[in-house]
């Protein structure tokens, strides 16, 4: 045979080869009730009247603008305790619980979970983040995200570490929960109209550069051995700003506007430092017997009811370098306080300016 001969049959047989082959078979859309065993690009909404979907171990799931929602409850999507994944880009709605962990007895270590661009909106919690008694917990980082309307809480946590950044929580019954031994890291947060925003139940929080608007309860510590450390923030308009009976609290460089009581100071005591506490009924109240130090320092009060008034005051408790002007009550007033010097007042209300400290 002559060998264009030849290699034309070859290529005819390459041909009838390439025809013949089948098309490789991506894994099926996920639908409700699906275990995704790699990750996943979700192609169109989906409307569940049962569970939602599952992601298996290690899987990540991107809804790329979707929603997932829930017309009878139940869990939206469901994440192994076990494996790092991310769900990212979409909305859930309509859930008892939109995001929660199940715990994985085999597989890889416990790993992360990151949750960027996702609406949580209406509803009961939106990210659990406790697993069954702690032992399905993940640690979570939450980024440019929304939890809007959800009636129990928009994310709890327990036994891990949760950092949120650039999120906004808004009209929640509660924002966010952090209970015993976990830990939460807070910057550029929005929390608006929440019954109570932020709240430590034995647990630490971090907060910077964040917003409370309109929140009745915007920083609250139960139980004991609480920390909350709250910097370069704002509050306002709530009844009480930061409820600190629970918790150690140091608060600096923030600003608390408009708000009932700005700052409850419990037995574990308080610093607050350079901050400034504009229109509100009552700026720092001690409200148990303190066995604790408690520092104010550095602060600025104005058109307040009155500038500092801490009438069960003791030696524990530090007043230093405050200037309080134009309250409609009392400058400074703090019989039995240890003066740190420093402290300014004038046209306020009462006379003498300050009672408990020097004021020039």
């Amino acid at each position: 045979m002559r060998i264009p001969a030849v290699l034309s049959c070859l290529a005819l047989a390459s041909a009838a080869v390439l025809i013949a082959a089948p098309a490789s078979a991506g894994p099926p859309p996920p639908t409700c009730g699906s275990t995704l065993t790699v990750d996943t690009v979700l192609r169109s909404d989906l409307v569940c009247a049962g569970p939602g979907l599952t992601l298996a171990p290690g899987v990540s799931l991107d809804l790329h603008g979707h929603t997932v929602q829930g017309t009878a409850g139940g869990a939206g999507l469901t994440v192994a305790s076990t494996g790092a994944a991310t769900v990212k880009n979409g909305t859930l709605t309509g859930w008892d619980t939109a995001i929660r962990t199940l715990v994985i007895w085999d597989g890889p270590g416990r790993g992360p979970l990151a949750v960027d661009r996702v609406a949580f909106r209406d509803n009961g919690t939106g990210l659990d983040g406790t697993g069954d008694g702690g032992l399905g917990a993940k640690d979570v980082s939450v980024t440019r995200s929304t939890f809007t309307g959800n009636r129990v809480v928009a994310l709890s946590a327990e036994l891990i570490s949760v950092t949120i950044d650039r999120t906004t929580f808004a009209d929640n019954t509660v924002g966010y929960w952090g209970d015993t031994g976990s830990s939460a890291t807070v910057t550029d947060a929005r929390f608006v109209r929440n019954n109570r925003a932020f709240i430590l139940t034995e647990a630490s929080g971090t907060i910077e550069h964040s917003t409370f608007l309109d929140n009745p309860g915007a920083l609250v510590s139960l139980g004991t051995v609480s920390g909350l450390t709250l910097t370069d923030s704002r509050v306002t308009g709530s009844d009480v700003a930061v409820n600190g009976t629970g918790a150690l609290s140091r608060i600096t460089g923030s600003t608390f506007v408009a708000n009932t009581t700005a700052v409850e100071v419990g037995d574990f005591g308080a610093t607050i430092t350079s901050s400034t506490f504009r229109g509100n009924q009552t700026t720092v109240s001690l409200v148990d017997d303190l066995g604790n130090p408690t520092v104010v320092q550095g602060n600025t009060f104005r058109l307040n009811g009155d500038g500092l008034r801490l009438e069960n005051a003791n030696e524990s408790v530090s007043i230093g370098g405050n200037d309080a002007r134009q309250n409609s009550g009392w400058g400074i007033y703090a019989p039995g306080a240890t003066d740190l010097g420093g402290n300014t007042a004038a046209h306020n209300g009462n006379q003498p300016q300050c009672v408990g400290v020097v004021c020039p």
